[in-house]
Formats: structure tokens, sequence, C-alpha cells
């Protein structure tokens, strides 16, 4: 088999490789039966280094086609002006996120990948602005997601004196179809999935600003949008559309920003979006999961 296919795998990769397949396979038969064309997996707010387990989201393995990364997936502690009890260097980070993605991928093996960018993922750029000459963040991407999905990146470790070069991940899996053009927000088929940098307090408020805002923009029609950034969760019909609230996927109790401001309690959870075959919400099957 490795010569037929060109691999190098040992007979428990192979079984694993089988196992994700047929359990693909016979998801696919139940599908049908449900109408659902597509299934898309979106997923926020991981805050590398505060993620959840990558077995948080094993169930879906080999069952969705499309995997959205709705921003967020880095924290950026270390630049904020936030308390660094929990101090990450910005390069341990990066590099942590880009391994805690290539798993995430290589166990939900989806055929295509959105991700958008969100108001942590922006850090980087903003405290380079701080400390470079205009002239000089031109030779700088603007968040670190730059490097894990399309540029790649080097480190310098001073102390060992070596170099050590990571791939992007538009390299480590060639044969996923990657949409990343560094936007807060992303239209798959009907419906938007966006991280804004704006909040609004109060329940759905904010998706409910981003909805407003994509009707005066976008003009073409939308069902849904699925929305990231504030740590909460649920969902609202406002005449033809319906709006989400997606939650967060990070241990939100090691995280104090809200710490003593009397705010309501950050909730985990992602969403699983159902679209039939003309790119609309099959709301009955789209899964809110709260964690």
């Amino acid at each position: 088999m490795n010569n037929e296919f060109h691999t190098d795998f040992g007979e428990s990769k192979f079984r694993k490789q089988w196992t994700y397949f047929n359990d693909g396979r016979m998801y696919e038969k139940e599908l049908r039966k449900q109408n659902v064309h597509k299934w898309i997996l979106s997923i926020s707010d991981l805050h590398v280094p505060y993620q959840l387990p990558i077995d948080t989201f094993v169930e879906y393995s080999g069952k969705i086609d499309t995997l959205v990364l709705n921003g967020d997936i880095l924290d950026c502690q270390a630049l904020s002006k936030f308390n660094k009890v929990y101090r990450d260097s910005p390069m341990d980070e990066i590099i942590q996120a880009r391994q805690y993605l290539i798993d995430l991928i290589d166990m939900l093996m989806p055929n295509e990948i959105y991700v958008t960018v969100g108001n942590h993922d922006v850090r980087m750029q903003a405290y380079l602005s701080k400390a470079l000459d205009s002239d000089l963040l031109e030779l700088m991407p603007m968040t670190a997601l730059d490097l894990i999905v399309e540029d790649g990146m080097r480190r310098y470790d001073k102390r060992s004196k070596a170099k050590i070069w990571y791939d992007p991940l538009i390299k480590v899996f060639p044969d996923i179809k990657f949409h990343f053009d560094g936007g807060w927000s992303c239209k798959v088929g009907k419906s938007w999935f966006c991280h804004p940098m704006a909040f609004s307090s109060g329940n759905l408020k904010t998706a409910e600003r981003a909805m407003e805002y994509f009707l005066k923009s976008d003009d073409e029609p939308f069902d849904s949008l699925i929305l990231a950034h504030t740590h909460r969760t649920g969902d609202l019909k406002k005449g033809r559309i319906t709006i989400f609230e997606q939650g967060a996927c990070c241990r939100t109790e090691k995280m104090d920003y809200t710490d003593g401001r009397l705010t309501d309690p950050q909730q985990k959870g992602f969403i699983l979006v159902a679209q039939d075959k003309e790119g609309n919400l099959l709301y009955d099957a789209t899964k809110r999961i709260i964690l």
C-alpha cells in the first residue's frame, strides 16, 4: 500500500486512516438523510496558550467539510497591557499555536479552512508599531497568523545559536485549500463568520451590530451570522437572518481580563453549521455546543 499511495506509513497509521475514512463514509450516509450538503465547524478564541485540549473536537474527526478559525487564535498576552503573571514569550506562543493547529487539522481532516483575524491576533502589529519606524514595519507581517498560515518563520535561538525553520500550514497541508486574506470576516455560502474589534454589552448586541454592518456592505443576500470575540453563546432570529454568538474555546478561568468588573461570566463553546447545496443555513441541523 505504501508503494501504491507513495507513503511511508506503518500498520497502525493505515488503521487510523481507515477508521477516519470509514467514520466519514458512514457519516455522509446519515447526512444525506438530513439534506445536509456541508458541515462547517467554527471555533474561535483559543487564546493560545490558554487553548482547550484537541480532544474537545475529536467527535468531529472526518465529519466536517470546512473548518473556520474565527479569530483570536493567539492571546499575545506578553504584548498586551494586562497582567503578565502567565507570560509566555511571543515566539513560544506562536510556535505552540502553530503546532496546535497542525494537530487539530490532522485530526479533523477538513477539505478547506477559512481563517479570520481577531483583536488579539493584531496585538503584534500594534506592539511593533510603537517600537519600530514605519519603514521597518514593512518588513513585518500584520499578525502572527500570517507567519503560521502562509509565510512560515525562522526562529533565531540565541542561546544555542541555532536557526530553526517552521513551514507554514499551506505547506504542511498542501491538499487542503486555505482562505486567508488577513481580514476579520469571511463568508461561506450564505453565512458570515466574523471577529469584530467592537464590543457591545448586552446579550447578542455585538452580533446585531455586525449584522447591520453586513446588511449595508454586502450586496449579496445572507441568512446567518456567526460571531466570535464576545466569549458568549446564544442565537436569535432577526427577520430572515439568524445570528449566533459561538463562545470561546479557551480556559476562560485562566483569563482575568474582566476580573472584578462585574461583567457576565465568559462562556465556552463553538458551533457546527449545517448548509444545503445552495449554501442556505439549515437551522434545525445546526448545533451550538456549550462546554
